[in-house]
């Protein structure tokens, strides 16, 4: 058994699981109240990432992730840009503490091998025609759609 694992960060990201190419799991990320009196008030929580993951594979297959590179675009405030950048380390950290292999990969890159441009219906349409047990009804659903496609990138790219 393999297991390819996508994790879009932010606040709103997900984590998505692939066991041998197909949907096995997903999560929208989880975060918990930060408490205190800046703007950023929720922060990603590594231990639900890792409780995730460690549920959902087995700790005898193998498992290799991505993690969707962010940067900071024109207007973000520097609040967002830390905290997306806080996500983005959150992730990494948990894969390597878990001894799983990741790489990192920006938008364009898996986006072009699919096709896709910065339209989130786009990803979500093409995410619910290849992994249909997946739920991904909700407009809202954009980024548990971006953390299957780049899981099944990996897989295609790496695995397949």
């Amino acid at each position: 058994m393999m297991y390819t694992i996508g994790i879009d960060p932010g606040i709103t990201g997900a984590v998505a699981i692939l066991k041998d190419g197909k949907y096995h799991a997903l999560l929208d990320m989880p975060t918990f109240a930060k408490g205190g009196s800046g703007k950023v008030k929720t922060e990603v929580s590594p231990t639900a990432i890792k409780h995730f993951i460690r549920e959902e594979t087995d700790s005898s297959s193998y498992c290799k992730a991505i993690i969707e590179r962010v940067n900071s675009m024109p207007g973000q405030g520097s609040a967002t840009v830390f905290s997306l950048g806080d996500s983005f380390g959150a992730a990494r950290a948990v894969l390597a503490c878990m001894d799983i292999p990741y790489m990192d990969v920006t938008p364009q890159v898996w986006k072009k091998y699919y096709g896709l441009t910065s339209d989130k219906e786009l990803s979500r349409a093409l995410a619910s025609k290849l992994f249909p047990e997946a739920e991904l009804h909700l407009k809202k659903h954009h980024d548990r759609s971006e953390a299957l496609l780049m899981a099944n990138y990996l897989y295609e790219k790496e695995f397949k």
